[in-house]
């Protein structure tokens, strides 16, 4: 039969746009249907704007937001981009993982349009439809960058066929201009005519680790854990047995077949790759007793990873999940000792574990956590919510107690609402004082500001006063609570009133050369729930704001973060 005469030309596409049902302020989901005037819809196409690109580097809740969305919007997030949603270092770096190297850190800002799916009618295929139809969307809406993954949708076709079909929807995506990024499962469409990736011949793009290794293996089968115990006991055992025992089973294993330690399984991994993967200590040293040099350099597997590589990609997933799903408690110590390892680390393991517990990267936090400009923001913020608070003294009258609502200063409202009706001088006096305290620590280097070292602090400063606070109630983890939560607002993260006064040149300081921007930066400088933990406020605590202010700022009930579907 022959085919249906068809002049693309004739047809239109219709796009429909909708908003996000949780963020409609950040995102829309977009439709479009490709129609001819006498042969109907031919084609259609799903996709995902994302368009408030500074509302996520605001809040640093990208890998959250997209992790309520869909898991392939989940998948999309955590492999490509951090929590500000901007693009993993390491993908663009010119490193072993960011493949071509033909993006940049140009991904980190602009919208985001996703590409869920596109499908053509069979009638139509091969014949230009889906590339006329994906150009138009990516004319009228591709304002920023477009990202795709091409994968088959889930079927009972067979490995080969799978992989062929996915071998084809990634040229069709090729072909109409997008190029891998990194190595990842993603690929991504600049719009600039003069982007690198634009001129990246598209065999140069490179597959995906998984896929580069199933090429190299076709007769690579899946196995059960019957089939991987019978036919790989030492990795199946490394994964499974933490105990020291295994040292014994790895040296029975070794005088059997001494080729046994660097032997791969199904999937390209050496026994040093799965009992680091494992976080296996005893099994780590005892490896590392015999010639691994060569074993710690390999990537060859269908992860592309080195053992140290695969690690810190398993320590960082575990990171940011914890984030998403509650608070983060640092790396295991079985981690770090595994990395401590692997690098051949000095100091002592212990050391190394205090230093590294909380991904510190600039070697200075104080245990681990306290960066030098996460310290500076919390003294910039005591300091100055000190000498504010100091300055309504004179608004107290002798034996007169004030509310909290005449006072109007934000941080009374991180007291409870019953110690918010009645301040009494005395009382108010002692609530400063431990920011004062709090000050005091802070400009102690190494000092800790936690709730018995502000107290002691505090005391030596105005003891009368702060044995009133606290015997009427008070506490210092309200005081704690109310800094931690204010130098948040005011930082990057909020309204960066914190980075204008503060992170300026030198010659914009004036007399005060308080050189934040000279202070080496970490990647703790923004975690405030970090700093939380560390100065003792728990979780399951009850914490401010409590009240009045925020209720008639914001309104009650009302999304902070101003996407309600109300608006």
């Amino acid at each position: 039969m022959a085919a249906v005469e068809l002049n693309l030309s004739h047809c239109v596409p219709k796009f429909t746009t909708e908003k996000h049902y949780q963020y409609p302020k950040r995102m829309q989901y977009l439709s479009v249907k490709l129609t001819h005037p006498t042969l109907g819809e031919l084609a259609y196409a799903t996709c995902l704007q994302i368009d408030s690109r500074v509302q996520f580097k605001n809040a640093g809740d990208f890998l959250e937001v997209m992790d309520e969305d869909t898991q392939e919007m989940h998948d999309f997030s955590m492999s490509l981009f951090d929590k500000y949603s901007n693009i993993r270092p390491w993908l663009v770096d010119g490193g072993s993982q960011s493949g071509s190297a033909c993006w940049g850190t140009e991904l980190s800002g602009g919208n985001i349009l996703y590409v869920f799916n596109m499908s053509v009618k069979d009638e139509y295929r091969r014949r230009g439809v889906g590339s006329f139809l994906l150009q138009k969307i990516l004319t009228s809406y591709c304002v920023g960058h477009a990202f795709c993954w091409p994968t088959p949708i889930a079927s009972k076709k067979s490995k080969a066929e799978w992989a062929q079909e996915q071998a084809d929807i990634t040229a069709f995506y090729r072909k109409n201009g997008f190029r891998r990024v990194g190595l990842t499962s993603f690929l991504a469409y600049s719009p600039d005519p003069f982007h690198p990736s634009r001129n990246l011949p598209i065999a140069s793009d490179p597959e995906t680790p998984s896929i580069a290794f199933d090429s190299a293996n076709p007769t690579a089968s899946k196995l059960t854990l019957d089939e991987l115990h019978a036919q790989y006991p030492l990795h199946f055992t490394l994964a499974r047995d933490k105990s020291p025992s295994i040292v014994q089973t790895i040296r029975a294993a070794y005088q059997i077949d001494a080729g046994s330690i660097h032997r791969r399984d199904v999937n390209g991994f050496l026994p040093v790759h799965i009992a680091t993967a494992s976080e296996n200590v005893y099994a780590l040293r005892e490896l590392l007793e015999f010639d691994m040099v060569e074993d710690l350099k390999d990537s060859k597997n269908d992860g592309g990873v080195t053992p140290l590589e695969g690690l810190e990609v398993s320590m960082r997933i575990v990171k940011e999940i914890m984030d998403l799903r509650g608070v983060w408690k640092g790396h295991s110590d079985e981690a770090l000792l595994c990395e401590y390892l692997l690098k051949n680390g000095t100091g002592g393991e212990a050391e190394y574990i205090k230093k590294n517990k909380f991904g510190c990267t600039c070697g200075m936090c104080m245990d681990g956590w306290l960066s030098p400009r996460m310290r500076f923001q919390l003294l910039a913020q005591s300091e100055i919510q000190g000498d504010m608070l100091r300055g309504f003294d004179s608004a107290f009258q002798l034996r007169r107690p004030l509310s909290a609502s005449d006072l109007f200063h934000p941080v009374l409202y991180y007291l409870p609402k019953p110690l918010q009706a009645e301040i009494y001088k005395t009382f108010y006096v002692g609530f400063y004082t431990l920011f004062d305290g709090i000050s005091q620590i802070l400009r102690t280097p190494n000092a800790i500001p936690t709730p018995q070292a502000v107290i002691t602090a505090a005391f030596d400063i105005n003891p009368s006063a702060v044995e009133f606070y606290l015997r009427k109630g008070g506490k210092v983890e309200y005081v704690l609570d109310a800094l931690v939560d204010t130098a948040k607002q005011q930082s990057s993260l909020g309204d960066g009133t914190f980075g204008d006064m503060f992170d300026v040149g030198e010659a914009e300081d004036g007399e005060h050369k308080l050189g934040y921007r000279k202070l080496v930066g970490c990647v703790n400088d923004l975690e405030f729930e970090l700093v939380r933990l560390g100065v003792g406020l728990t979780m399951d605590g009850k914490w401010g704001p409590f009240g009045s202010l925020w209720e008639r700022e914001l309104g009650t009930g009302m999304d902070v973060d101003g996407d309600s579907d109300s608006d």
